[in-house]
């Protein structure tokens, strides 16, 4: 739950204003879980006393804010400003429909050791029970989790959001939600491994713009899936639908996909349809650090030799350039300066935002992605990133190795760019029927990328949806020279 402020429709509206696409509604959908056993241990919530009540208050329109401590954590979680009913959660009260759905994790500070938990029901049901534990047939931990209603009329929605630490590294954890009688699937999760080794082996998924399609969506998560080795978590490039705040939308996209979220965490970069909605804030847990202004947009983490740092480049519309070179620009080089100087330890640097600052389709020359391009990629260069993830340009794209100014360097002395951005959105074809001079490869095609990193090489592999290899769109990258 967040700290931003959602914007008003019209704000919404003028965050899409460069796509010409038509916008749709799409349907709800819910689901029906299977019960099973109950848990022994329990995990408490230390809340503001300024918080709406205990748990189990009664069921009126409250709009005080929450902010509370899940237990053992040493961050911070508080609700979003236009929420409802925001509570801390109990075991026994049930709504109409408490039956838990678009059940999904993600990591609210170290990934290594902390984890959220977030979920949908009914308005009513204030029952909000993690079990969790190393055995799937024997959950024996529990947390409580809180509540939060958002949206307006038919877009409104009721999330629920449990936050555990001090769980043990490289450790694969089993889960259920809801509460007795009501519980969703088992699913899954893995923690990153403790910071200091030398022997990582991680993999990581990439996939970037659904949108509308939510068939071609969940095609893309179903073989992100397959194989025998599982991607230890997924990143989203942004512009998961349409627009925003139509929730119908947002069921269609969870139960798009349910087979990857099953069994990986999952974290999110801000697209522009995204459009700071408050459907898009309440329904992923991410980092809420540092300046209040974040807003879980703006954060970083290192998963075993990487270091991930994540921008907002869709900010607010009336104050885009402060957003972009202001704060947040002050709070990544600060970032980038950490990482830099960790670099023995966790050896690549990788950012992801949603807008890329070189790509060869339909945004390329639009006034906000030349600021970014302008504003960010002399950042990316002056630090030493080694890669930038990024969506919004509906295709394939892996930039040359290139300097600030976008122009070619060798010697692992520059940064690659990849668009990965086809995954169910309308594709995108060359902006002038030539790539631009920074491209090294470009194809318009649905596709998605699995990367595999050791502290020796960090490895991009990119996928067209029948599994094939877009062989030209492979990287391979060694450590920077310290």
């Amino acid at each position: 739950m967040r700290t931003h402020r959602p914007l008003a429709l019209a704000a919404v509206l003028s965050l899409l204003s460069a796509c010409q696409e038509p916008l749709s509604a799409a349907s709800n959908d819910a689901g029906s879980l299977p019960p099973t056993d109950t848990g022994t241990t329990a995990q408490g919530i230390t809340s503001d006393a300024a918080a709406t009540g205990d748990a189990g208050d009664p069921l009126t329109e409250e709009r005080a804010p929450l902010a509370y401590t899940p237990e053992g954590c040493m961050h911070r979680v508080s609700s979003l400003p236009g929420t409802i009913n925001n509570v801390l959660g109990n075991r026994t009260v049930f709504g109409p429909m408490p039956a838990p759905r678009n059940v999904h994790t993600s990591w609210p500070a170290d990934p290594s050791s902390t984890i959220a938990f977030v979920w949908q029901t009914d308005s009513q049901t204030r029952a909000s029970v993690v079990q969790f534990g190393t055995d799937p047939m024997m959950l024996d931990q529990t947390a409580l989790g809180s509540v939060s209603t958002g949206g307006l009329g038919s877009t409104e929605v009721t999330i629920h959001e449990a936050h555990v630490c001090g769980l043990r590294p490289d450790t694969t954890y089993h889960y259920r939600v809801g509460g007795e009688g009501h519980w969703s699937a088992v699913q899954r999760f893995k923690t990153a491994p403790a910071a200091g080794r030398t022997d990582y082996d991680v993999n990581f998924a990439v996939s970037g713009d659904s949108r509308d399609n939510f068939t071609t969506w969940r095609q893309v998560q179903e073989r992100v899936v397959m194989g025998t080795q599982q991607p230890d978590f997924q990143i989203f490039t942004g512009d998961a639908v349409l627009l925003g705040t139509l929730q119908g939308a947002w069921q269609q996209w969870f139960t798009g996909a349910a087979s990857s979220q099953a069994v990986m965490p999952w974290m999110m970069a801000h697209g522009n349809h995204d459009a700071l909605a408050i459907n898009y804030l309440m329904q992923f847990a991410q980092p809420q650090v540092d300046a209040p202004e974040q807003s879980e947009l703006y954060f970083s983490f290192d998963y075993g030799p990487v270091h991930l740092i994540f921008l907002n480049d869709t900010p607010l519309r009336d104050d885009y350039a402060g957003n972009v070179a202001g704060t947040q620009l002050t709070w990544m080089r600060a970032d980038l300066t950490r990482a830099r100087a960790n670099r023995a330890r966790v050896p690549f640097i990788v950012a992801v935002h949603h807008k890329p600052c070189f790509g060869s389709s339909r945004h390329s020359s639009t006034t906000d992605t030349v600021f970014v391009r302008t504003t960010w990629a002399p950042v990316f260069d002056e630090f030493g990133v080694d890669l930038v993830l990024n969506g919004h340009e509906h295709d394939f794209e892996l930039s040359k190795e290139l300097d600030g100014r976008g122009q070619e360097v060798s010697g692992r002395r520059g940064t690659r760019y990849i668009v990965a951005a086809g995954a169910g959105a309308q594709l995108y074809e060359l902006q002038d029927g030539t790539p631009r001079s920074w491209s090294a490869y470009y194809e318009s095609v649905v596709n998605f990328l699995r990367i595999h990193a050791t502290m020796t090489r960090l490895e991009v592999t990119p996928y067209r949806l029948d599994g094939t290899i877009i062989d030209r769109g492979r990287v391979s990258l060694t450590p920077r020279p310290m």
